[in-house]
């Protein structure tokens, strides 16, 4: 006979979308209740409009059939302040709103868990497809330790102006344009420890004018160390988009940085697989190995936005500063039309569902 322990080991195995962590070590199993063959369970969800409601509710039903029962009843409950407190901290609160971000509609940050895939130039060319379909774009480039964006965007040299005690970013193809690399000598490395690049980027989100934007990307470092935290802390992100190759090793890091955003209530908005494969002629040749994000996009249940190949155009239009986006009838300029379209309807449904789960400081 199934017994309520019995029941909530099963559940120990289904996390909580966001968080990543077993709803019964959230606490967020309320009740069980076994009857013959029929199961009822009580879930207490962080917010009574979390858009993973459905999905939390899938998974519990599909996790409990396991043991062979008749019907499953989920019943859905919101928890209470000091429920939530249990999870988050007494200090859990919403990102305190920045003036100098109060115009800007959609913050993106793209991330990934290791240096070396690309993410500089998917964020970059993000941003450029995004502006080709008409959206006000800005990107600002929070890799302190290798700040390339300006390069990518042909802004070598270029320099910020201040106006009443506001950085004014720098614009070239129609994007608004901040990096670290404007205000460090070039050549010159930024060595920093935690402290100093919190209080850099917390600065920048009060400081840099961005006016009316309707979306700004943010290129973070690699890895899950301080600057992604502090962004995640100190920009209203809409959610971020992760970048990696089909190699074993990258995707392990990958894993690593969703489950960061995941622990601070930051959403996925997918993953974007980077050097997918290389084109000779109708040939697709799996350099660095295949299907390894989109693989992982299932495994975590989280959006495949798209594959971009290792194409040569790519470098050597980066080294230029015209970044392949910018012709969006080639292949590649297709395939970052393709990956916008999906950054943007993401985009617009979590601005629908707004918040599941609350931001740490």
């Amino acid at each position: 006979m199934i017994t309520q322990q019995d029941v909530m080991e099963v559940l120990k195995t289904v996390k909580d979308p966001e968080l990543g962590r077993s709803l019964v070590d959230l606490g967020m199993i309320r009740t069980v209740e076994v009857e013959g063959d029929k199961v009822k369970v009580v879930v207490a969800l962080t917010i009574a409009g979390c858009p993973m409601k459905k999905r939390i509710v899938e998974d519990v039903r599909n996790a409990v059939k396991t043991l062979g029962v008749r019907e499953v009843e989920v019943e859905l409950t919101t928890m209470t302040p000091e429920e939530k407190e249990k999870i988050f901290g007494p200090k859990a609160k919403q990102v305190k709103e920045k003036k100098a971000l109060k115009d800007v509609r959609h913050i993106i940050a793209v991330a990934s868990g290791k240096g070396g895939v690309g993410k500089t130039t998917v964020a970059v060319n993000l941003a450029v497809a995004l502006s080709k379909k008409g959206y006000k774009v800005g990107i600002l480039d929070a890799d302190i330790y290798g700040p390339n964006v300006h390069i990518l965007m042909g802004l070598e040299g270029e320099k910020p102006f201040s106006r009443d005690q506001k950085l004014i970013p720098v614009e070239r193809w129609g994007i608004k344009v901040m990096s670290f690399g404007f205000l460090a000598p070039e050549g010159q490395p930024i060595i920093w420890r935690g402290p100093l690049i919190h209080r850099a980027l917390s600065d920048l989100a009060e400081v840099v004018d961005w006016g009316v934007l309707d979306f700004l990307v943010i290129d973070l470092p690699p890895g899950t160390g301080d600057a992604p935290l502090t962004v995640a802390q100190e920009f209203p992100l809409r959610g971020v988009v992760v970048v990696t190759t089909p190699q074993r090793l990258s995707i392990a890091d990958v894993s690593r940085s969703i489950n960061m955003f995941n622990e601070l209530g930051t959403r996925i908005i997918g993953i974007v697989e980077n050097m997918a494969y290389l084109k000779a002629g109708d040939q697709e040749i799996p350099v660095f190995g295949e299907g390894g994000g989109e693989k992982l996009a299932h495994e975590l249940r989280v959006p495949f936005l798209g594959k971009i190949p290792l194409d040569p155009e790519i470098s050597k239009s980066g080294d230029i500063g015209k970044p392949a986006a910018l012709n969006p009838e080639t292949p590649v300029g297709k395939i970052y039309a393709e990956i916008a379209d999906k950054v943007v309807d993401k985009a617009l449904e979590y601005e629908k569902l707004g918040s599941c789960g609350l931001k740490r400081v």
